[in-house]
């Protein structure tokens, strides 16, 4: 039974499903749309997690969280998000303002290796590219309009990581992770004849970017009388250059290669980035977070020193507030207390590292969250739903309204111990 499930679970995985279908119309800029989520136990609150700690769920909140794992450990998760998207705005095509997909969002596992020490690895999703858009393509120096061009983006940056926590005095837990950021970004320029659309001229732009990229984290945690319990959080990020290696190739009509460029210069850096969070439990049963998280992207810079191109747009720095809340059903099992299920409300507000027409992009909404844990099998269900708003149709923007549904599956069991227990 243990290992049908593992294989089920397995091949869900293999079925490709990462297709994009929704425009991302600011991917287009830095390296994409970035995914704030983590399409785990904390998503149906706002994301809140910093100070959150589980003794099942994958925490990638902050990497000291899995230290809180139950002893002997192994516990899997696997989130899939079905996302709908409706847009406004002038400079929306009439016959294109909705929008959707279904993705696989990550693959992640964790065991507790003894008594205070507490591993996962996993592939999460880093950023986006996904767009397409035409613009009138003028004699230099007039209005007259003779072409069209084309733009085209798509691509992916992903994060492969492996995290371990310790836990000290049974109060403070420190953390690090270790993450490989890596992905293909790929940018098309079509010059299209205005009357009957025939490419005359095409360049493709494919750049590949990795890089390490290091997170630190910190939880302390206690109780305050026999009812309250309280847990601090803090994340740091070090800035890291990501290494690019780009080719970009010219094409006149007939597909004949016109010129062809390699580059292996920087593309873009990955910031600094700080993280705080609180979250106190009553009874066991009521938790109330809150987090508060900062980049540092007006110190980054192309590995040139020149800051980051762009027409009408620049990179600045970001910042994300959340507040979370959650309800615990449980019950008694000899002696020993069960979460049956729970349900989870939130809020977030943001403001993105992009600033288009001097406008800075943000990002608002409200998360609701289900879950159950199976008593019958070593299942756990989750399933969130997030509704936001992003951007603006102010200043020729575009405003993106999005309605998300996320399931979480989580494997859970205690690994071969030969005998041996933690007390």
């Amino acid at each position: 039974m243990k290992r049908s499930i593992l294989i089920t679970l397995l091949t869900i995985v293999s079925i490709k499903m990462m297709a994009q279908n929704n425009n991302l119309p600011y991917s287009q800029m830095g390296i994409g749309d970035l995914d704030d989520g983590y399409y785990n136990r904390t998503s149906g609150m706002g994301n809140t997690g910093i100070a959150y700690r589980s003794n099942r769920y994958l925490i990638q909140n902050n990497p000291a969280s899995f230290s809180a794992l139950t002893d002997q450990y192994f516990t899997m998760e696997l989130g899939i998000r079905g996302e709908f998207i409706q847009y406004a705005g002038t400079q929306v095509n009439v016959a294109s303002t909705q929008s959707g997909d279904i993705t696989f969002r990550k693959l992640v596992l964790g065991i507790k290796l003894n008594k205070h020490w507490g591993s996962s690895i996993g592939l999460v999703p880093y950023s986006t590219q996904n767009y397409e858009f035409a613009v009138p393509y003028n004699l230099v120096g007039t209005t007259v309009q003779i072409a069209s061009s084309l733009y085209q983006g798509h691509g992916s940056v992903n994060k492969a990581y492996w995290a371990n926590s310790y836990e000290f005095f049974h109060h403070l837990s420190l953390g690090v992770e270790a993450g490989y950021i890596f992905g293909q970004l790929n940018q098309n320029n079509i010059i299209q004849n205005s009357a009957n659309g025939a490419t005359l001229v095409s360049s493709t732009n494919n750049v590949n970017l990795n890089n390490l990229y290091f997170t630190y984290g910190m939880q302390f945690y206690g109780n305050i009388g026999k009812k309250w319990k309280y847990s601090l959080g803090a994340t740091y990020s070090m800035r890291a250059d990501l290494l690019a290696a780009s080719t970009k190739e010219v094409l006149n009509n007939d597909s004949v290669i016109l010129q062809n460029i390699q580059n292996n210069e920087g593309y873009l850096a990955l910031p600094n980035a700080y993280g705080a969070g609180i979250a106190i439990t009553y009874k066991d049963k009521y938790t109330f977070l809150a987090d508060f998280r900062y980049q540092d992207w007006n110190q980054v810079e192309t590995k040139n020193d020149e800051v980051y191109p762009g027409q009408g747009y620049s990179i600045v720095s970001a910042e994300r507030g959340s507040i979370g809340f959650e309800y615990s059903k449980q019950k008694t099992f000899y002696n020993t207390k069960i979460e049956l299920s729970y349900l989870q409300a939130g809020l977030y507000y943001g403001n993105s590292y992009l600033q288009i027409n001097g406008q800075q992009i943000k990002d608002m909404g409200i998360t609701a969250g289900i879950g159950a844990n199976s008593l019958k099998s070593p299942l756990a269900y989750d399933i969130i739903f997030q509704y936001g708003i992003k951007g603006t149709t102010s200043n020729n923007l575009i405003r993106q309204n999005y309605a998300d549904l996320t399931f979480v599956l989580n494997f859970g069991q205690h690994w071969f111990t030969k005998g041996k227990k933690f007390d």
